[in-house]
């Protein structure tokens, strides 16, 4: 142990690079802030990341940068404490609880599992996905004409954040600046979201002892996929409130208004622009009558407070929300798409089963009862926090489960048996008290005359598949059961 302990403090120096390129990076934007000049020797503002030190007061941006070093460090950090840590105190559990002839199994596999090198890769695209997800929400300043100090989107924006409104860029620049600000907030709240629910599963996994490699690689699809998800779902809020587009183009044209000569606002030309203010703001803000603070108001809409919100939600629970698009979808398809495809069983039919074991037994490859049923208990118990009493229970209900389909529940219900092992001592008990264990299950199941009448013969089968299937954790022990039975 003392030898695992070593190897596991021995890292190359490409690894502890993880925390000196973020870091280095943040510590030169902060000197950069304090001593550095806004301007080169040749007088003219920097093009590149030197820039960004002067966008902000100094105090501020300070401050945001301890916060992008915070962000982005936790990630290796816990990798690294989890390591040296915890997964001492897992093989030690699995251990105590694991069968003794298995017990050489946990230890070869664990002590792989307890390196670096293991985390290298997930750790380090993490990190990278954190580091630049924060410095659009903490570092990087929009501004909409090259006059100010921040990122210019005034030259352009790609398609991404854009979409169908990049014609506005020569139409009505307003409304181009108002779309691309609020693509960029949904894009940065959806990625907030799944930030603050990723870093609530790190430290799950780290005091379960089940932080490993895959968390951090699904936590960090989720923040790719939770803000684009938001991004594009941010192109539906003009649909949703469709005064905003409006409100914006009757403020350009209000300020176009008021910027017009004297000669140029004659009657004729007053009246053609009101009746343009009035059937783009139907009610709202006259041009300019009532000064730049009513425009404002117009071109800002309380309704705009929902998109930070929907788009953190999108975040937080991406998966929920893209299943009510899928089931909203569904229902307006409902003619176009069968629905008479194969149905799993899912894992919430098993006893103990919450939403968040769901999740975590999805990112090891069982996401239903049938894949459950062929699952290694040992193997599962090395993989995730779950004890190994605790997947054997699952992995025979779900075994059972897999052979009485939708009348599982009803079974249990009526008969207090959840597992195959509980059955098996159930027909054991039967058979040495000399009474067919078969017929006592259908007595008392059939005393409901909904009852499936075919359940003499379901249970038969699967008594004789008790004995004999290799796929049974009882059974794997034996290498003749399953070619010659159980005798």
């Amino acid at each position: 142990m003392d030898q695992n302990e070593g190897k596991k403090w021995h890292m190359p120096w490409y690894d502890w690079s993880i925390f000196v390129v973020p870091g280095a990076f943040i510590i030169s934007l902060g000197l950069e802030s304090a001593l550095g000049s806004p301007t080169g020797p040749d007088g003219l503002a920097y093009r590149d990341f030197r820039a960004i030190a002067h966008w902000f007061d100094p105090v501020f941006f300070q401050y945001n940068l301890v916060m992008t070093l915070l962000t982005v460090l936790v990630v290796p950090s816990l990798a690294l404490s989890y390591i040296q840590t915890m997964s001492n105190r897992k093989e030690q559990r699995l251990q105590r609880e694991v069968p003794a002839e298995r017990r050489g199994e946990i230890r070869r596999r664990m002590g792989q599992r307890a390196s670096f090198s293991t985390y290298r890769g997930s750790v380090w695209l993490t990190t990278t996905i954190v580091l630049l997800g924060t410095s659009i929400l903490l570092l990087f300043k929009p501004i909409s004409s090259a006059g100010g100090m921040g990122v210019d989107f005034s030259l352009g924006a790609n398609m991404l954040t854009m979409g169908p409104f990049a014609e506005l860029y020569e139409r009505n620049p307003d409304a181009y600046y108002s779309h691309l600000i609020r693509n960029q907030i949904a894009f940065q709240f959806g990625f907030l979201g799944a930030y603050v629910y990723f870093i609530g599963s790190v430290v799950r996994a780290y005091f379960t002892m089940d932080l490993t490699s895959l968390t951090f690689v699904d936590g960090a699809i989720r923040m790719i996929v939770a803000s684009i998800l938001a991004l594009v779902l941010s192109f539906a809020f003009d649909f949703a409130f469709p005064t905003e587009l409006k409100l914006a183009s009757t403020s350009a044209v209000a300020r176009d208004t008021d910027s017009m000569p004297a000669a140029e606002s004659s009657p004729a030309a007053a009246s053609t622009t009101g009746e343009a203010v009035r059937d783009g703001e139907r009610g709202g803000t006259r041009g300019g009558s009532q000064g730049n603070s009513d425009r404002a108001s117009a071109a800002l809409p309380a309704s705009l407070s929902l998109l930070p919100v929907m788009a953190f939600f999108f975040g937080f629970y991406p998966k929920r929300a893209t299943l009510a698009i899928e089931r909203i979808a569904l229902t307006v398809m409902k003619g176009i798409v069968s629905d008479d495809s194969y149905r799993a069983l899912p894992l919430s039919m098993l006893a103990g089963m919450s939403y968040t074991h769901e999740l975590r037994l999805e990112r090891e490859g069982f996401d239903n009862i049938e894949n459950l049923s062929n699952a290694d208990a040992v193997d599962l118990a090395v993989r995730t926090c779950f004890s190994y009493g605790q997947l054997k229970q699952w992995i025979d209900q779900a075994w059972l489960a897999t052979h009485l389909r939708e009348d599982y529940p009803d079974f249990v219900r009526r008969t207090s048996i959840a597992s195959s092992d509980e059955l098996r001592h159930f027909l054991a008990s039967c058979d040495s008290a000399k009474v067919d264990g078969v017929e006592q299950l259908v007595a008392g199941l059939s005393a409901d005359p909904m009852a499936s009448p075919s359940w003499k013969v379901r249970l038969a089968a699967i008594k004789i598949l008790l004995d004999i299937d290799p796929a049974l954790p009882e059974n794997r022990s034996n290498p003749d059961i399953g070619e010659h039975g159980s005798g």
